[in-house]
């Protein structure tokens, strides 16, 4: 138990498996971890945390439905970084994120934008999601907001 009083599950593990898309899971047996999966009565598994890393997903669509914890993502093949914020937004209680070794990590400010739109962000790629990050994203969004204003 929690300090909370939920449950600790074991991640539901879908890593590994080939996935091109969310829908592909209801099809799947998640990987076997050393605890047992718990199970909803409606048959859904249950668990704060997903891995759906070292996939082939090109979209979450889907995703948005669930409120996980921790979502491991990385290592597929997400390119578009405003697609994967507008779904990830919806996850109230998203705490650590992983989308590292994915196309969209390219993108400018990647970082920046994860940490400025998933405002309850702890971990962000295995690293921690600290204060002076979340002032620094301030600061940096604020200034190209300023420029963007100013240029026109």
């Amino acid at each position: 138990m929690t300090a909370n009083g939920t449950a600790v599950t074991p991640p539901v593990d879908f890593s590994f498996l080939n996935l091109y898309s969310i829908e592909e899971m209801s099809s799947k047996n998640p990987r076997r971890g050393v605890k047992r999966y718990h199970r909803a009565k409606s048959g859904r598994l249950e668990s704060h945390a997903l891995r759906l890393n070292n996939n082939q997903l090109t979209s979450i669509q889907g995703i948005n439905a669930i409120s996980y914890q921790i979502l491991y993502l990385h290592g597929n093949q997400l390119r578009h970084l405003n697609h994967v914020l507008t779904i990830l937004s919806t996850l109230q209680h998203l705490y650590n994120l992983t989308l590292h070794g994915n196309p969209l990590q390219e993108r400018k400010r990647y970082k920046e934008q994860l940490i400025h739109r998933l405002p309850n962000l702890r971990s962000l790629d295995f690293t921690n999601v600290t204060q002076t990050d979340r002032r620094k994203t301030r600061n940096k969004l604020d200034t190209t907001a300023l420029y963007r204003r100013n240029k026109v």
